[in-house]
């Protein structure tokens, strides 16, 4: 075993007396031995693993879908001006709405009326007299001028209605989602290396503060641009909030637990958006809906003094007393007696070589400075953008299927969670690299297949949008679990990171992809079918992971998996 593998898989405190020789001798526990006696996911695990994965619940993320929900709208006319006319309302949508053919079918204009440049005595006199007299064909339209007047019978409020984000202003929809993809793209990047740098505790519990104060500050947004600006601070502490969580819990375990709870923490982000559904249902104007689902991480917060730090990560980092503190509290609270064997795995070490440990500091250049990591790096970073392009495309759309807006919302988070427990299946029957390949290829043909669906079939374009989410959501966890086990743990969470930052390129493309609807239907359900199906097919040029010991460092990383015959053997 090389030294630098030891350094990191073993935790380390000195036990010689001061003095002499033995100073540089050193007692090693070795952390993966220790699991045996702890379990691969023993009672310790899981205490903490629960607590981690309460804050990854989804009420943030899929939260846009009813604050920004637009409903049904027209023009704000003066309709004093047509008392005269004596019409009813029908008539009187006649005289002020224009018909538009849209999708091959005639509905009332949203985003223009008509102009009434008449004289008073033209505008007092009946219907019928008005008809005649200004035929649908002479009339002006023009855009509204004096805003719109929207359908508040089920919503209340969204921010649509507060700051008409509809017509010429409906990109401003797609722009908060796209800004807050680019907010999860900067959490990625600067929680990835705060965390590898400062430890996954205190990263997470700032992560937690942050999203609580932005999320409140959010509610209260006097105008579009604020809301905007917080929507991107809570997007960037949830997505740091997600990765600590995640990379914590795959260092908690042994290796063969590391695709379970690498699935199962995801069930929770399923539940949640179940939850948000109902609470969306409940609560109707979008301020208060935010404050709702802000006020739990209130509880979150108090984590700090329930949830350790990693102990993989503070061996990495050599401090070691405190890394041997954690596994003697796991085994008070597992209940169980650790042998001293644990505590000789002994090997004698250098000052100059803990120095050098303690001093390295690694980067995401480390991820392209050896040839076999960097290629695996760049097909881990295309499979991200694809999984996060179609995941949240299908997800943030729901408002655009025929249905009930709530249930579909439910029923997308239900599918989420046999999704989850299959691939728990398969990846331990298969492996991590053809389960891959094959969810990503049966979410793309679900996907092109809704091409081929007639508009009237709505119910049918549902379903296969459902299934294709059912398949993108197992392949999503998958590749979070891939990551981690093929990034070395001396980069593994800015492998994480810059993963997740990558893959804010599809979350950001996602909603002007869904827009590109408006022009033809069929469209995105196209582009993340065909980028589906590739992710997929490259999959299967990574090396298999599946119940193998996590490289420690870079040299282990880029050999890993030569064995395969897939990578390049120098």
């Amino acid at each position: 075993m090389a030294e630098t593998e030891r350094v990191d898989e073993a935790l380390v405190f000195d036990n010689a007396p001061s003095g002499g020789e033995k100073d540089d001798v050193q007692i090693i526990v070795n952390y993966d031995l220790a699991l045996k006696y702890l379990g691969g996911f023993g009672p310790w695990q899981r205490r903490i693993f629960f607590l981690l994965c309460l804050p990854v619940n989804g009420f943030q993320l899929f939260a846009i879908v009813f604050l920004a929900i637009e409903p049904d709208f027209q023009c704000r006319v003066p309709e004093v001006t047509f008392s005269g006319l004596n019409a009813t309302p029908a008539e009187l949508l006649n005289v002020t709405i224009p018909w538009e053919l849209k999708d091959g079918e005639w509905t009332r204009s949203q985003c223009k009326r008509y102009s009434y440049n008449f004289p008073n005595a033209t505008l007092n006199a009946t219907y019928r007299d008005y008809v005649e007299a200004h035929p649908v064909a002479n009339r002006t339209q023009i855009p509204c001028d004096q805003g719109y007047k929207y359908d508040t019978s089920e919503y209340k409020s969204t921010v649509v209605t507060d700051w008409d984000l509809v017509c010429d202003n409906s990109w401003k929809v797609s722009m908060v989602k796209s800004v807050w993809f680019a907010g999860f793209m900067f959490g990625a990047v600067f929680g990835g290396h705060a965390a590898d740098r400062w430890g996954r505790k205190p990263v997470l519990l700032a992560s937690l503060v942050g999203s609580y104060v932005s999320g409140i500050a959010c509610a209260f947004s006097p105008n579009y641009a604020a809301f905007v600006a917080f929507r991107f601070f809570i997007a960037t502490c949830i997505m740091i909030t997600y990765l600590a969580s995640f990379v914590m819990t795959q260092e908690l375990v042994s290796a063969d637990k590391r695709s379970f709870v690498g699935m199962i923490i995801w069930i929770f982000t399923s539940l949640g958006s179940m939850l948000l559904a109902g609470i969306a249902y409940c609560i109707r104007t979008w301020k208060w809906l935010q404050v709702a689902i802000t006020m739990p991480t209130l509880f979150f917060i108090s984590f700090w003094w329930l949830v350790p730090e990693s102990p993989r990560w503070l061996i990495s980092r050599n401090r070691h007393k405190e890394a041997a503190a954690i596994l003697r509290k796991g085994a008070e609270i597992a209940k169980v007696t650790i042998p001293d064997e644990v505590f000789h795995d002994a090997i004698p070490l250098t000052h100059d070589h803990e120095k050098a440990q303690k001093k390295k500091v690694y980067t995401f250049i480390d991820l392209f400075r050896t040839p076999n990591l960097r290629k695996w790096t760049l097909n881990i970073f295309y499979n991200w953008i694809v999984n996060t392009l179609v995941y949240y495309g299908i997800s943030l759309n729901l408002s655009a299927l025929s249905g009930n807006i709530y249930l579909n919302f439910a029923i997308s988070g239900l599918v989420e969670i046999p999704a989850n427990l299959i691939a728990i299946l398969l990846l331990n029957k298969f492996g991590r690299r053809w389960p891959l390949c094959l969810m990503l290829l049966a979410g793309g043909v679900a996907c092109i297949t809704a091409f081929f669906i007639p508009k009237h079939l709505g119910w049918m374009t549902t379903t296969l949008a459902m299934i294709g989410k059912f398949w993108i959501t197992a392949s999503f966890g998958v590749i979070y679990i891939f990551s981690a086990e093929i990034f070395p743990t001396v980069v593994r969470q800015i492998g994480i990171g810059m993963s997740s930052m990558s893959a804010r390129v599809g979350g950001i493309a996602a909603p002007f992809v869904s827009l590109l609807g408006r022009h033809w239907a069929p469209m995105p359900y196209v582009i993340f079918g065909g980028a589906s199906i590739a992710a997929g097919l490259l999959a299967l040029l990574l090396p298999e992971t599946a119940g193998r010991k996590l490289p420690a460092t870079i040299e282990e990383g880029e050999n890993f998996g030569k064995e395969d015959g897939i990578v390049d053997k120098e």
